[in-house]
């Protein structure tokens, strides 16, 4: 009698070119007031009369619409899966990285449409176990121009391991070490409330960012995990303040491991060419949680 095939060998052998192409089209409103919350939250300026959308604050609608009644809620707290998420049975989700391109301003308070298309999906195994990878480009119109166009990567994993090690948070920062000439760089620790925040006004109802019973019992986390999206806005953020007048035109990011709150994490960065830079976010031993790269005009 032949042996019961794995879940790697399962998902392997399934077709899922069947979920290329799948597509979602919505419209919004780039409220001002949400951003607002949003920039609070990060003890920002609030925006102005004439201020434009920020760099990355189009994540504020990431997960808004549709807003599924709590009751359609998966056991991780998001949505229930489809029509841009593979029926697979990999549970525990999390934001690989994604690459977005700046083509035009968006004014605050306009109406944006957003058109969503799953480009690829693959199945990897490794260390980790069975991986899903979705791509999915999002672009942001105005009327009929493509202000804003990201393609995101998320990745599917199995179910945590009760008997696996918990992966370890990252120590506190005493004092930024000194950078030479051209570097920039800030400290955060994000705390419960930041954590709670962002997931509010975000609409992220992921509950490794605000259930520690959950995060540490179910998904195998050591505590709260910093929002991969929070870690890119404030590494975003810190480039932004140390090139005042320049426009991000390009940014690129992954998220290598995951960060904890409470812990202390250094934004920071290096010029290294014409108009590009290279971010991270790092913790003071050094391991890096986020890389990235920013072009600007």
């Amino acid at each position: 009698m032949s042996a019961t095939p794995s879940l790697a060998e399962q998902l392997a052998a399934t077709d899922w070119t069947a979920w290329i192409g799948r597509s979602d089209r919505r419209e919004l409103r780039a409220s001002r007031d949400w951003v607002a919350l949003l920039e609070a939250s990060l003890d920002r300026p609030a925006p102005t009369a004439d201020s434009q959308l920020e760099p990355l604050r189009h994540w504020l609608w990431l997960f808004s619409p549709p807003a599924w009644p709590s009751a359609r809620l998966s056991g991780d707290g998001h949505g229930p899966r489809g029509p841009l998420v593979p029926t697979w049975p990999l549970p525990r989700r999390m934001w690989a990285g994604s690459t977005i391109e700046w083509h035009a301003p968006v004014a605050l308070d306009a109406t944006l449409e957003v058109v969503s298309t799953i480009e690829a999906v693959n199945i990897k195994t490794g260390r980790s176990g069975t991986l899903g990878f979705v791509s999915l480009r999002s672009r942001w119109f105005t009327g009929s121009t493509c202000a804003i166009d990201e393609l995101q990567t998320a990745v599917y994993r199995e179910a945590a391991d009760p008997n696996a090690p918990a992966p370890q948070a990252s120590p506190a920062v005493t004092a930024p070490a000194a950078l030479p000439d051209g570097h920039w760089q800030r400290d955060f620790t994000p705390d419960e409330p930041l954590l709670f925040r962002y997931s509010a006004v975000t609409f992220n109802t992921h509950r490794i960012h605000y259930d520690h019973a959950y995060t540490t019992g179910v998904e195998g986390y050591p505590g709260l995990v910093i929002h991969g999206p929070l870690m890119g806005t404030l590494m975003l953020d810190a480039w932004r303040d140390a090139h005042p007048g320049k426009t991000p035109r390009r940014f690129e990011f992954r998220n290598l491991q995951p960060a904890f709150v409470g812990s202390t994490i250094r934004c920071g960065g290096i010029d290294t060419g014409e108009q590009t830079s290279k971010v991270w976010v790092r913790s003071a031993d050094g391991r890096e949680h986020v890389s990235g790269e920013v072009s600007w005009r």
